[in-house]
């Protein structure tokens, strides 16, 4: 992921030519490959445009910002549907056409073609206007603050005394402002504002301070309503104790098979283009040897918990890299203090465990692959100067418990010094999509209605659960991963894979009438069953906090966690 940074100070008097140094060093930590700036005058103010770039795509590194004829951007991110040569970089393609656009409409319409995880900052010179937005489903961060005089949008940010205020930019659309009148803005929705949407609006103009005009949506092509229907149900099935012969019952209807055959298509496509986009060099050999040396290192590891999802995009992985490339499979354990003589630090934590159950079955269904678990244990104090020095600034603007936790979980993971790898596969979306948390079962339990409408209680929360994932999620995980120099890909978050798990009915994907680890995901778990694994698709559910020991249950998630107060 890259550090990109966009200052619009309206006050000539304002501008100084260096961004403040905590800022510069967390931007550049996303994107240690090369560094660059661009100071721009209008009127009676200054734009700062800066860019801090990692590797991944192309024959070289792209410095940005780039210039394309009156435009100048900068890019986060990755498309996966460019018509474009393997040697050529995602932003020297982008430059390209934005150079032949001559009208907003040309604009538009190329933004509502690309597929993947993305930010984009577009200035055009000729209108002094400053286009910005996050991808569809909000897979990358970018905050955007109201300062004294001015505005910011940045990747990440870093909470200083200065006074402002920042929250991560609604992925709603593509936003249009007059960089001499930041009192007004036009936003080219994705697709038409629900309630959650034009909540989400009115906390940015609150924030801001500016009024929004919704303008006709972009609608692209992947996000029109293609309803397919599948005649199954998994209600319908009898519970049969014996799990294995549960599920080849179920596997074995035409209907079920079909839909598992388009969801290992999705899926496999997603995975490859998220494995085999990455720069030829891992982190060690691109600093130390430069890029005539073959590396034969690892360059993709999964963030490992040896549950069902990341698991499933190991054995996925292993069909896209290279044979002579190890995968690294990172796990994390928080110390854990057992007894009352505090005298035995544990790592034996529930993740640690289902991990190294998940790397035998890897091993016995790829023996030639070599799969290296690198084990991360945290002491309690390591965990506690690293959020306080540092950690908490990545999570900003955030500020609860859950927050804290998983922000830790993902940052330990990808700070892990042994990796060599600069894509971090992770199973974001699963839960969400496939419905694994425990509130979808209790959902379903809690309905008295009939069978129809405790269906219809399902659906209302996964789609809830869906349309908060960016803020809940995704933003904040982009973050503190993107800070060790990683490129953090979420395979199940690719939109044809989510327009397809999306078209189908909640019935169709879970069933709450069969226990814990067994209906929750099962779907998922049927495909995982179906593609070999046995052990890791009947594991209970475990929420990343409490498998990694990081949290206990006493803790209520929502609260304001004391560690983020700044």
């Amino acid at each position: 992921m890259c550090g990109i940074f966009c200052s619009i100070l309206q006050d000539a008097k304002l501008y100084s030519n260096n961004i403040e140094s905590p800022l510069t060093e967390i931007l550049r930590n996303r994107g240690p490959d090369v560094q660059d700036e661009l100071v721009l005058n209008y009127d009676d103010g200054h734009i700062i445009l800066a860019g801090s770039v990692l590797w991944q795509q192309g024959e070289k590194v792209q410095k940005q910002p780039v210039v394309a004829d009156n435009f100048i951007f900068l890019y986060n991110g990755d498309f996966y549907n460019l018509p474009k040569p393997e040697s050529m970089s995602d932003t020297s393609w982008i430059a390209k056409r934005f150079s032949e656009c001559r009208s907003e409409k040309n604009l538009l319409n190329l933004l509502k073609q690309w597929e993947g995880p993305h930010c984009l900052i577009i200035y055009d010179k000729r209108d002094q206007t400053l286009y910005f937005s996050r991808d569809t489903l909000g897979r990358n961060s970018l905050i955007i603050e109201r300062i004294s005089k001015g505005l910011n949008l940045l990747s990440t940010s870093h909470y200083s005394e200065s006074e402002k205020i920042s929250l991560e930019l609604p992925p709603l659309g593509i936003y249009r402002i007059k960089v001499n009148d930041l009192t007004a803005c036009i936003l080219h929705p994705w697709q038409p504002l629900n309630e959650y949407n034009n909540q989400l609006l009115l906390n940015l103009d609150i924030a801001v301070g500016w009024k929004t005009t919704v303008e006709s949506p972009i609608s692209p092509e992947w996000m029109l309503k293609s309803k397919l229907r599948f005649d199954y149900e998994f209600y319908k099935f009898p519970y049969i104790d014996n799990h294995v012969d549960l599920y080849n019952n179920i596997i074995s209807q035409p209907q079920i098979k079909e839909s598992l055959t388009t969801l290992h298509q999705l899926l496999c496509d997603s995975v490859r283009n998220r494995v085999r986009n990455t720069a030829p060099a891992c982190r060690l050999c691109l600093t130390k040897l430069g890029l005539k040396t073959k590396c034969n290192h690892a360059k993709i590891c999964i963030l490992f918990s040896g549950g069902i999802d990341c698991t499933i995009l190991a054995l996925l992985a292993n069909q896209f890299v290279s044979d002579n490339e190890p995968i690294e499979l990172i796990n994390v354990a928080f110390e854990s203090i057992e007894g009352q003589n505090i005298s035995e630090i544990l790592w034996d934590v529930p993740d640690r465990r289902t991990s190294l159950l998940a790397i035998e079955e890897l091993k016995k269904l790829c023996p030639k692959r070599c799969w290296n678990l690198l084990k991360v244990n945290v002491t309690r104090s390591e965990l506690q100067q690293h959020l306080n020095t540092h950690i908490k600034h990545l999570i900003y603007p955030l500020e609860t418990v859950l927050d804290e936790s998983l922000g830790c979980v993902f940052w330990f993971a990808s700070h892990c010094t042994s990796s060599t790898a600069r894509v971090a596969l992770i199973g974001s979306g699963a839960d969400e999509l496939f419905g694994g948390y425990a509130r979808h079962r209790n959902t379903f339990r809690r309905c008295l209605g009939s069978d129809m409408e405790h269906y219809m209680a399902v659906e209302i929360e996964l789609e809830v659960d869906w349309q908060r994932i960016p803020a809940r999620n995704l933003a904040r995980d982009d973050r503190v991963i993107a800070d060790n120099g990683k490129t953090a890909r979420s395979p199940f978050i690719e939109e044809n894979f989510v327009k397809f798990i999306r078209s189908l009915e909640a019935y169709q994907k879970c069933c709450f009438s069969f226990p814990e680890g067994v209906g929750d995901k099962l779907l998922l778990r049927l495909y995982g069953y179906q593609i070999g694994l046995r052990e890791v698709v009947f594991l209970r559910k475990r929420a990343m906090q409490f498998g990694s020991r990081i949290a206990n249950k006493k803790q209520n998630a929502s609260h304001l966690s004391e560690n983020l107060k700044l």
